[in-house]
C-alpha cells in the first residue's frame, strides 16, 4: 500500500511539474502574441517593445535569437524556448524564445531575449521558487499517508494481535467463556471457528479422558476374577486335582475374559456417540445377576451383611455387556455401602431390585472409585433409554431399573 501511495503520488507531482511548465509556455506565448498584434513592423525595421522584438522577416531578428534557434525550427503559432540552467532548482541563466505567428495569410515573427546582466534581478528573486512548492507539497502528501497508513494498519493489528493473544490464552475454562469482541466481524468469525474446534479437541480429551476411567474401574473385577481363578487353576494342576474342577474353573477365567471384551466394546460405543446400537443377544437376566452377585463377594469381605437374591428364568434380547456394566455397578455400590446388614436383590422379568439396609453407622468408605461407576450406571441408562429410579430408604437406598427394549436409542 505504502509503494502504491508513494508511485502514485509521485506520477501526479510529475503531471504537476509537467502543467507548471506548460502553464509557463503559455503565459508567454500569450504575452508574445498580444505584444505582436500592437505593432505593425516593416521590412528591415523591427519594432522592439523591451525585450519583445517584432519583425517581418527572419532575419531582422536579434542575433542571438538567429544564432540560437534555426528558422525551420519554427512552427506557427507555437513557441520555441532555449533556457540555459536548471530552472528547477535555481533561476535560469538566460532565456530566448521565438515565435512564428500566422494569422490571415500574414506571417509575424516574434522574440524575446532575457539575457543575465550584472544587477539584473530578473531571475534572481529570493523567494522560494514556486517549483519548490510541489516539492514540498508532494513531500507533504507521502508523510500524510504514511502518516494515515500507519494509523489503519494500528487500528487494524491491534484487533489481530488481541486474537492471536486471546487464542494462545485459551485453557479448558476459558473456553466455556463468551468469546470477547474483536471489533471486526471476519476476527469474530475466526475467534468463534478457533473455540469451536479447541472446544471438539478438549470435548475429546474429556471422553478419552472418561474412557480411561471408566476401563480401569470397570475392568478391575475381571482382571481380579481372571487373576483368582489362574492361581487358583495352577495350584489344581500342580497338586493334580480332578480335570472337573479344573474346568470349572478354566470356565470362570473364560467368562472373565468374556466380560472384559464386552465391557471394552460398551465403553468404546459410550466414548465414540456414534448413531449406532450394540448388539444384542439372549440374556437370562436372573443367571446374569446371580453370577454378577457370585463375583463381587469379595467386596463383602469383613462386613457383617447377608445377601438375599431372588431371581427367575426370563430371557430377554439386551446388549450383554452394558446389562453387566449396569447390575455390577448397582450390586457392588449396594455391597460397598452396606457394612452390617442386608441386600436384597429382587429380579422379576424386566425389573431389577436392589435395597440396602446399613445398620452400622460407619461411614468410613472405601476409595473404589464408587462414584465413577455410577456416573457411568446413570450414563449408560440414560443412554440407552431404560427406566431407572434410585431413591433413599431410611437405612439405605432402593434402585429399580426397568431393562426393557428402548423406543429410540439416544445419542
Amino acid at each position: 500500500m505504502f509503494l502504491v501511495g508513494s508511485v502514485t503520488i509521485l506520477i501526479m507531482s510529475g503531471v504537476a511539474v509537467n502543467y507548471f511548465f506548460s502553464g509557463m509556455d503559455m503565459a508567454m506565448a500569450g504575452s508574445m502574441r498580444a505584444q505582436a498584434r500592437q505593432v505593425t513592423p516593416q521590412e528591415n525595421h523591427p519594432v522592439k517593445l523591451g525585450e519583445v522584438t517584432v519583425a517581418m522577416r527572419w532575419q531582422d531578428l536579434p542575433l542571438p535569437i538567429r544564432e540560437t534557434f534555426n528558422e525551420d525550427e519554427l512552427i506557427p503559432n507555437e513557441l520555441l524556448k532555449h533556457i540555459e540552467g536548471i530552472p528547477i532548482t535555481k533561476p535560469p541563466k538566460r532565456g530566448y524564445f521565438a515565435m512564428k505567428i500566422v494569422d490571415r495569410g500574414e506571417a509575424v515573427y516574434v522574440s524575446m531575449e532575457l539575457p543575465e546582466r550584472e544587477g539584473d534581478t530578473r531571475f534572481r528573486d529570493e523567494e522560494i521558487p514556486h517549483f519548490f512548492y510541489i516539492i514540498f507539497t508532494a513531500l507533504g502528501a507521502l508523510l500524510l499517508f504514511s502518516a494515515a497508513l500507519f494509523v489503519i494498519l494500528r487500528i487494524v493489528s491491534t484487533p489481530i494481535e488481541d486474537l492471536r493473544e486471546w487464542a494462545k490464552s485459551l485453557d479448558k475454562e476459558k473456553l466455556k467463556e463468551p468469546i470477547p469482541s474483536f471489533q471486526y466481524s471476519e476476527l469474530n468469525s475466526l475467534a468463534e471457528i478457533v473455540q469451536s474446534s479447541l472446544s471438539s479437541v478438549q470435548d475429546s480429551l474429556d471422553r478419552e479422558k472418561q474412557f480411561l476411567g471408566y476401563a480401569s474401574h470397570e475392568l478391575r473385577t475381571p482382571i481380579a476374577v481372571t487373576r483368582t481363578n489362574t492361581e487358583l487353576l495352577s495350584k489344581m494342576i500342580s497338586k493334580e486335582v480332578d480335570k472337573a474342577k479344573q474346568e470349572e474353573v478354566l470356565e470362570r477365567i473364560e467368562r472373565a475374559v468374556f466380560t472384559m471384551t464386552d465391557l471394552t466394546e460398551t465403553l468404546l460405543w459410550l466414548n465414540r456417540q456414534e448413531d449406532k446400537s450394540l448388539p444384542t443377544e439372549s440374556v437370562v437376566l436372573g443367571d446374569l445377576v446371580t453370577q454378577i452377585n457370585q463375583e463381587l463377594t469379595y467386596v463383602l469381605h469383613g462386613k457383617q451383611v447377608e445377601v438375599s437374591i431372588s431371581t427367575d428364568n426370563t430371557e430377554l434380547k439386551l446388549p450383554s455387556g452394558l446389562c453387566r456394566i449396569v447390575i455390577t455397578n448397582l450390586i457392588r455400590n449396594a455391597f460397598q455401602h452396606t457394612y452390617c446388614g442386608k441386600v436384597v436383590i429382587e429380579q422379576i422379568g424386566n425389573d431389577l431390585r436392589i435395597d440396602n439396609d446399613n445398620l452400622s453407622n460407619n461411614e468410613v468408605e472405601q476409595d473404589l472409585g464408587f462414584g465413577l461407576g455410577l456416573e457411568l450406571t446413570e450414563r449408560l441408562i440414560d443412554q440407552y433409554g431404560w427406566h431407572y429410579e434410585n431413591t433413599p430408604t431410611s437405612s439405605g437406598r432402593r434402585v429399580v431399573v426397568c431393562f426393557a427394549l428402548p423406543l429410540e436409542l439416544k445419542v
